[in-house]
């Protein structure tokens, strides 16, 4: 089963589109409206979402739910009604159900909402230009922007953070939100959307400077990154064309015996089906191992950084080339639905042969949920090893935008020791999210975009510590603005490191 796409959107789009009005910054509803939409929405949550009570219990959120009606006697502007809907959302805590203002909100936002002209970057807890999308040369990538119309940074992110989804209590998966167009969007959509920003910068050198911005389109300056000549580098290292395949092999110049697998979705051409996805990722893999092999590699380095997720069984044959043991181990503990045949099942990503099949590939529990068949679903059953995995050491690269599958696969390798994990902590929580297959609606009123998950994904790790946490690397290696600025990856560097010192330990040994 696939992942739905997190709004977690590339560094830019330079697609543009036609100038008009955001004809819902003037709409208001009616208390009658949003009482309605809001009735439903509680509908589908409760009837359909596996993991309303992971993070806040029942009784919190029945009293939130209760708390939100309250506020709906009275007309409001639209926008405020979506805060409402989306500071529900939040707390839930999962990173797999979103609200968005309206339904394909990229091409409306390119091209109806005025915003900061600015590209930002997140570092550090720090946002600074990486892209200036002005006509003026005044303001530099690496400046840190301090203000935006009298409020701090600090003050808006705390904003921001509050309508986002995120798993559990993972922090660092905010600063997907906090980067380029989608923060653009949530600063718009719940912060404000003035005609014009008084910005205060910190210069490269440390001054202090003032700012007078016109919103404009993002579609319209967009094209200006190109144009203006202080994102020349940026540009050149940052605003790159899509490599034309997900999964790519290479072998580090610098650091003998050493292969890099790098893996920024769970997906790839060919891949329509389950069985297809298994079969195109296999058939990657036993080419890039006999190819690491005759290159005689003792080192390999999994690289899973901003890998939003894809495929299921993908995660689970990368760990099969990987585990260190002989024998057979469980991979996910348990997948669970809470309905076999709600409504809003016919507003699912589920075909409609699908859905004919649902009744006989669960299994219905006294407590009300429905578990997935192991013997229909072979990524629930034991996973055994491949003849021809790689058995040196590895290294596993992550990131705060590492999630879904991917997060997945960070959490089992983790658990089962599989090898050394660097970067920072991933963007999806060590216990398991929910996700499988997914509900999209529109609320029947506002017109406002809700997506949710059907399964709750339980992964064989054992009894986690740190609930709603992600994987926790094993050398946790923060990208500073210097790094960024000459674009240095200091957390491969740190691998890099981490084998010469091994093979030099090695050598000590004989």
């Amino acid at each position: 089963m696939k992942f739905i796409v997190t709004m977690a959107l590339g560094l830019v789009c330079l697609s543009t589109h036609a100038q008009g009005i955001d004809s819902l910054e003037n709409k208001m509803m009616d208390p009658v409206a949003m009482h309605a939409d809001f009735t439903y929405l509680k509908l589908l949550l409760q009837e359909t979402h596996p993991g309303l009570y992971r993070y806040t219990p029942k009784e919190a959120m029945l009293f939130k739910m209760d708390s939100c009606e309250l506020l709906l006697d009275k007309q409001m502007p639209f926008y405020e009604f979506y805060k409402i809907i989306a500071a529900l959302i939040a707390d839930i805590h999962c990173a797999h159900t979103s609200s968005l203002p309206l339904k394909n909100i990229e091409g409306y936002f390119n091209g109806n909402m005025k915003t900061l002209p600015f590209f930002l970057f997140p570092l550090q807890d720090k946002e600074y230009v990486l892209f200036n999308c002005t006509e003026d040369w005044s303001i530099l990538p690496g400046f840190e922007l301090l203000s935006i119309n009298g409020q701090s940074i600090d003050n808006i992110k705390k904003t921001i953070s509050r309508f986002y989804w995120s798993d559990g209590f993972i922090k660092t998966a905010d600063n997907v939100a906090f980067k380029g167009q989608l923060f653009d969007i949530l600063y718009y959509a719940v912060i404000g959307r003035p005609d014009h920003f008084q910005l205060i910068f910190k210069s490269l050198k440390g001054d202090t400077v003032s700012y007078n911005a016109t919103a404009e389109t993002f579609g319209n300056y967009s094209r200006n990154i190109s144009r203006n000549k202080v994102n020349k580098q940026m540009t050149e290292w940052y605003n790159k064309k899509k490599a034309t395949h997900p999964w790519r092999l290479s072998f580090l110049k610098d650091i003998p015996a050493t292969a890099v697998l790098r893996f920024d979705s769970f997906g790839g051409e060919g891949a329509n089906t389950e069985d297809e996805a298994r079969k195109v990722f296999g058939t990657f893999i036993d080419k890039s191992l006999s190819e690491i092999e005759k290159e005689r590699c003792s080192n390999l380095v999994i690289d899973v950084r901003s890998n939003s997720g894809g495929w299921d069984n993908q995660g689970v044959e990368l760990f099969t080339y990987l585990m260190k043991s002989d024998s057979a181990i469980k991979y996910y503990r348990r997948k669970y639905a809470i309905t076999e045949n709600s409504a809003f099942l016919k507003f699912s990503d589920l075909s409609a042969e699908n859905l004919k099949k649902v009744k006989d590939e669960i299994t219905a529990e006294s407590d009300g949920t429905f578990t997935l068949k192991e013997d229909k679903n072979p990524i629930l059953q034991l996973q055994i090893p491949k003849t021809n995995r790689f058995k040196g050491q590895v290294y596993v690269l992550l990131d705060g935008a590492t999630f879904s599958t991917a997060a997945e696969f960070t959490a089992v390798a983790h658990y089962n020791q599989l090898g050394v994990f660097v970067g920072k902590e991933s963007a999806g929580a060590y216990e398991g999210g929910n996700g499988g297959n997914f509900i999209h609606i529109e609320l029947p009123n506002s017109k406002i975009a809700v997506s949710t998950p059907l399964i709750y994904y339980q992964m064989n790790v054992g009894d986690t510590k740190q609930k709603g946490r992600g994987t926790i690397p094993d050398y946790t290696i923060p990208v500073t603005l210097e790094d960024l600025m000459t674009h240095t990856d200091p957390q491969l560097e740190f691998v890099k490191k981490l084998i010469r010192g091994n093979k030099e330990s090695s050598h000590s040994r004989f």
